[in-house]
């Protein structure tokens, strides 16, 4: 245990930057990012739109990512009768995912499995609240009622309740939106990741020297 270095997955706040006026959209834009793969769990997500729905709070799922479960997320959302507000970006340049971020009030995670989101650090640098499943190690990133809610895994009516949340509350949003980007500068930024792998390799040097 001694031999161990943690170095954290990181992002750069310059690029993944957070806009001076945080979006208040009408309906509440949600976004998520990620490959269309099962354990991404985007059944359980849809579910809770649904949920917020039948609440009367409405919000328009946008969904940036590509792969095999495009066809089986379109038949879902028509079953739940949600079609109307989930827009399948497919796969978008860099520079369209950090607009994406920048004109959304909400990044939600809904995976079975992960270690540690780099879609998530990317929103939250851009000064988003986050919804997330405690999946993997999630909680490393996001803690519980500071830079937005960490809700159990399969379980749409508790994402739906966390969404539902934030939705109503734009002071809460912000505030949220505000801890998470402090929380990429203190603990998640490129920056202090590259000197975190220099002083690993340069320890690593002396000892061989030694």
């Amino acid at each position: 245990p001694e031999k161990a270095v943690v170095i954290r997955p990181a992002v750069d706040p310059a690029v993944f930057s957070s806009v001076t006026e945080q979006c208040q959209n009408n309906p509440i834009k949600l976004i998520t990012i990620g490959s269309l793969v099962w354990n991404k769990g985007y059944e359980y997500l849809l579910m809770a739109v649904k949920l917020l729905k039948d609440r009367g709070a409405i919000a328009e799922l946008h969904i940036i990512g590509e792969g095999s479960e495009s066809s089986r997320i379109l038949f879902t959302a028509q079953d739940l009768n949600i079609s109307s507000q989930v827009v399948l970006h497919g796969k978008l340049s860099p520079a369209e995912v950090i607009q994406q971020l920048q004109q959304s009030d909400i990044f939600v995670l809904s995976s079975l499995s992960e270690g540690i989101s780099n879609a998530v650090l990317e929103a939250m640098s851009c000064g988003l609240p986050i919804v997330t499943t405690e999946c993997g190690g999630m909680r490393e990133a996001v803690q519980d009622g500071v830079e937005g809610f960490v809700v159990p895994l399969r379980d749409p009516e508790s994402m739906a309740e966390a969404l539902q949340k934030l939705a109503l509350d734009p002071d809460l949003r912000k505030s949220m939106g505000r801890a998470g980007r402090e929380r990429i500068l203190a603990d998640f930024n490129s920056q202090s990741q590259i000197e975190a792998f220099v002083n690993l390799f340069e320890s690593v040097r002396v000892n061989e020297t030694n």
